[in-house]
Order: structure tokens, then C-alpha cells, then sequence
């Protein structure tokens, strides 16, 4: 009963938003014109908190950066207000990931692209898959930041230089995360962990690690009674001591986890979205380096 009501939500989502694009296209159609640069407010609109975060470090004061999707709001189910998209409209250039991560942004990017409007669609050619979490993966961050001072060196080519040298700056410190990963991770006993949600899957990979999931790449996927009770025989047979959460709130799927295998339970960040809080504190590096001592206690 439970899927059933979550799929007909999502379809109720879906023929809203395409509602608000139907209502939206017409109202820019009457203003047949592209949107400004000015000079000194150059506008980007972003969908998920990675790429607001690479646009705003490579972009610094000489851009504004908005992200579409609010502080606290889990990016795989939201869907925008007619004003949100509006707001895309009047800016200078818009960044989506692509794939399962934000399809409301690539069911308005050809739009934008009509309407002259600099469009980036950051995970093309970069995400395997149904796995969209590329970010976790500091080697296809270097592939997305490149593609971003792309976009903002082609959109305000009077300040490429500026960019670029961003742009170096934020090349550097993803080699140093980099290589604070294989230091740290290469040389653990266990060589799997694991997660409530699959979205580890480029960052374990990459290090040569194993990510085991109670649930799959969506969060709200129901994780069967046997699926749990196998991977408690798992975690014991394997000397898995920790259970690694995507906030302090455990889903009630991990408690039981937690309690058939005698696990403790850690939290472990996808950076999808911030919380308010993460928001005022934290950013990309900051997130991913805690990530980094998160993993390193559940592998020792």
C-alpha cells in the first residue's frame, strides 16, 4: 500500500510540474528576448548543492550563485514552484546534473536552451548508470568543475582569467582531497561498509572499497524483512561493526539492522543537500573530509 501511494504521488508530482512549464513557456514567449548579462551581477541558477557549491568557488564575487533546491529539502523529491522557475529564466546561465537526480531541470533545459539561455548539464557523460552521485568521486569532481569554469568563462569572458585561476585553485585542493582518500582508505582492514542509502557507489569504487546498501539509489525505496536479515549475516561474517546513516534521523530499516547484527551507527553525509545548519558552517571539502574520518572508524 505504501508503493502505491508513493507512485501515485510521484505521478501527481510529475503532472504538476508539467503543469507549470505548460503555464510558464507561454508567459516568457511574450517577452522574446534573452536574458542580460550585467556586468556586474552575473546570474546562475544551480540544482543541487555541488555544483552551487563548484559555480560559487570557481565564480566567487564576481557571480551570483542561487541554488534551486532549499536548504533541508531532499533533492530526489523536489519539484520547483512556478516561481522558481521563473527565476531561472531571468538569470544568465542554469547547471543541472542530469539523471535521476533533478529530471525537473532536464524537462526545462531545452527551453532554456531556445531562449539563448546558457545551459550546463554537468553529469553528461560522467554518470554510470542510475547512480547519479558523481560528486562523491573527487577524480569526476575535477570533470565537473572543468565543465562549470567552462560555462562561466564562456558567459562572462571578460573575467575568464579570474575564473581560471579559481577554477586551478579548486582543481588543486580536489587532487589534495584525493589524495587524503587513498592515504586513509587503501589501508584498511575491511574493505566494506555499510550504508542506508546507495549513494557511495563512484566514492567506493574509486578506493577500492565495497558499498553495501539496506536501500537502493532512492531513499525511500522499502528494503525487504530478508534483505535485512541477509545483511546482518553479512556484516557479521565479515566483522562489519558500524552502520553508516545519511542523517541523525535512522530510518527505521537501519535501527533493525543495527539491533539484529549489534551494529553502531554513524553518519555518513551524500551531500545532496545542506541542512539550514550545514549551511552557515560547512561546504564541500568540509563535508567530504568528515565523510573521510566517518569511514575511516567503519573500516578499521
Amino acid at each position: 500500500m505504501y508503493r502505491n501511494s508513493s507512485i501515485l504521488s510521484a505521478s501527481r508530482k510529475l503532472l504538476f510540474i508539467i503543469l507549470i512549464i505548460s503555464l510558464v513557456f507561454p508567459l516568457m514567449g511574450c517577452q522574446n528576448k534573452k536574458a542580460k548579462v550585467d556586468e556586474n551581477n552575473i546570474v546562475v541558477y544551480t540544482s543541487i548543492y555541488p555544483l552551487f557549491d563548484f559555480a560559487k568557488k570557481i565564480g566567487q564575487d564576481y557571480i551570483v550563485v542561487e541554488n534551486i533546491t532549499p536548504a533541508g529539502v531532499e533533492p530526489h523529491e523536489f519539484e520547483p514552484s512556478l516561481s522558481k522557475i521563473s527565476k531561472i529564466y531571468e538569470g544568465n546561465a542554469f547547471i543541472y546534473l542530469g539523471g535521476s537526480m533533478d529530471p525537473w531541470a532536464e524537462r526545462i533545459a531545452g527551453e532554456l536552451v531556445k531562449r539563448n539561455i546558457p545551459v550546463l548539464k554537468a553529469g553528461e557523460d560522467l554518470i554510470e548508470g542510475n547512480d547519479p552521485h558523481i560528486w562523491l568521486s573527487p577524480k569526476k569532481s575535477m570533470q565537473m568543475a572543468k565543465k562549470v569554469y567552462d560555462l562561466l568563462a564562456k558567459v562572462d569572458g571578460k573575467n575568464k582569467d579570474v575564473y581560471e585561476k579559481n577554477y586551478n585553485r579548486l582543481i588543486e585542493e580536489l587532487k589534495k582531497l584525493d589524495e587524503e582518500y587513498k592515504k586513509e582508505l587503501t589501508s584498511k582492514r575491511l574493505r566494506d561498509f555499510v550504508v542506508s542509502h546507495a549513494a557511495f557507489g563512484y566514492l567506493a569504487k574509486e578506493y577500492g572499497l565495497n558499498q553495501v546498501s539496506i536501500k537502493g539509489l532512492s531513499p525511500q525505496e522499502e528494503p525487504s524483512l530478508k534483505h535485512i536479515k541477509n545483511l546482518a549475516d553479512f556484516c557479521r561474517e565479515r566483522g562489519i561493526k558500524y552502520i553508516l546513516v545519511e542523517s541523525s534521523e535512522t530510518p527505521k530499516e537501519a535501527q533493525a539492522l543495527a539491533k539484529e547484527a549489534n551494529l553502531k551507527i554513524l553518519t555518513l553525509n551524500p551531500i545532496e543537500g545542506l541542512s539550514e545548519q550545514e549551511e552557515k558552517t560547512e561546504d564541500y571539502f568540509s563535508l567530504m573530509r568528515k565523510n573521510l574520518e566517518v569511514l575511516k572508524e567503519a573500516l578499521k
